[in-house]
Formats: structure tokens, C-alpha cells, sequence
């Protein structure tokens, strides 16, 4: 194929499904998890409660937490369900479970940083993500059996642990960065093929709270001692 070809090309080409078809995999997926969703909304609630004990143990137990969701939305909805029908989905979903590993090996391995930290308004801006971006899809679909939970739904997971970059010390934070930008491009321009509009609002917010990540990062010289 020439270059020509190639250039004749648009985003919809490589789309070979309908927003239907995509929205109808949050239905899918939340009616054959039934009612271990419950537990994703326990953990999702339960990491704000952890960060505001300000220790390290806490800290490292909410990473950990935040790993498993990493896992369960990229192997379980992008390989699982959205990759038969969209192959990069799939790419992106072992890309998740890599970012799964290292926050993971930040936990352990002393990634996750004791410094001081404004505890009180990460986890107000935590709670407000996974409760407000679920309902994005329901938006779209008009089918609140769509609802895009934090560690179910990929979307919903990388927003809200994009604020993980406040808990990660060094290089750990920037070898965590890039899967956050190219998610939220790829996602980005799907929903845009899709004209799903209100889950564009998802991408968006991931790259907002990658900032916000960053503002709530301690700067130097703030540490216990």
C-alpha cells in the first residue's frame, strides 16, 4: 500500500463499530461482574479514607489498591471486551496491566513518598472524580446499566489514578506519565469518532488531574523530618 493510500485514510476507517456497540460493553461488562462492582466502589471509596491517615503504610496500601484497579479494567475491559472488536484496545490493555506492575513495585520497592502532602484535598478531588465521571456513559447511552466505574471501566480508572502522581516519589512518577498522555489521546480521538460527547469529558479530566497531580506533589524540602 502507498503512501497516497494510506493518507486517504480518516479516524473513522479504523473504527469498525458504532457508539452503540461500544456503550453496550459497559452494560456487558457490569452485568457479567455482578456484584463485585460493589467492591470496586468500596476501594474507590476506601483510598481517600487511607490518604487522609497521612502514614506511609496507608499510602503504599492505596497505591496498592490503585493497582489492582489498573489490572482489572485493563485486562478485564480493554483485553476482555473491547479488544475482539478494536485491536489497539487490546495493546492498551496489557499496557494497563504494566502500569498495574510498576505502581505496584513503587509500593514495594519505596516508590511512594512520605512527604507532606495536602491529604485532605487530593482525597476531596479523588471522591469527586469517581463519583462524577461513572455517569458520563450513562449520559451517552441514556442506560444507567452503562455506568463507568473506577477499576471497572479504564476511562474512569486513569482519571482518577492520575492522582497517583501525587503519591510517587522521583522517577517513579514520570515512568508512570506516559500511558496516562497516549491513553488519553487514543481514547480521545475514539470518542470523537464515536461523537460520544459527554465521555470526552473523561480524557479531558485525566489530563486536568495529571496536573493536578503534579499541584499536589511536595516540593522539596517538605519532608517529616
Amino acid at each position: 500500500m502507498s503512501g497516497a493510500d494510506w493518507l486517504s485514510y480518516s479516524l473513522q476507517d479504523f473504527v469498525m463499530f458504532g457508539p452503540q456497540v461500544f456503550l453496550r460493553l459497559f452494560v456487558r461488562i457490569n452485568q457479567d461482574f455482578w456484584p463485585w462492582q460493589l467492591v470496586a466502589a468500596v476501594v474507590a471509596i476506601g483510598i481517600p479514607v487511607l490518604l487522609l491517615k497521612r502514614d506511609l503504610r496507608s499510602r503504599r496500601l492505596a497505591v496498592g489498591l490503585m493497582a489492582v484497579a489498573w489490572v482489572v479494567s485493563g485486562y478485564g475491559f480493554l483485553v476482555g471486551y473491547f479488544g475482539p472488536i478494536n485491536w489497539p484496545a487490546a495493546w492498551f490493555g496489557w499496557a494497563f496491566v504494566a502500569q498495574a506492575g510498576l505502581l505496584a513495585a513503587a509500593a514495594a520497592f519505596g516508590g511512594v513518598h512520605d512527604q507532606t502532602l495536602r491529604a485532605r484535598h487530593l482525597a476531596m478531588l479523588w471522591l469527586v472524580t469517581v463519583c462524577a465521571l461513572p455517569w458520563l456513559a450513562v449520559a451517552d447511552s441514556g442506560d444507567w446499566y452503562s455506568v463507568a466505574l473506577f477499576g471497572v471501566a479504564p476511562g474512569t480508572t486513569a482519571a482518577a489514578g492520575a492522582l497517583a502522581i501525587a503519591l510517587l516519589a522521583g522517577p517513579w512518577r514520570w515512568f508512570y506519565l506516559p500511558l496516562l498522555l497516549l491513553w488519553s489521546l487514543f481514547s480521545a480521538a475514539m470518542f470523537w469518532v464515536l461523537q460520544t460527547w459527554w465521555l470526552l469529558f473523561t480524557p479531558l479530566a485525566t489530563l486536568l488531574l495529571v496536573g493536578a497531580g503534579f499541584w499536589f506533589s511536595p516540593r522539596p524540602g517538605q519532608s517529616r523530618g
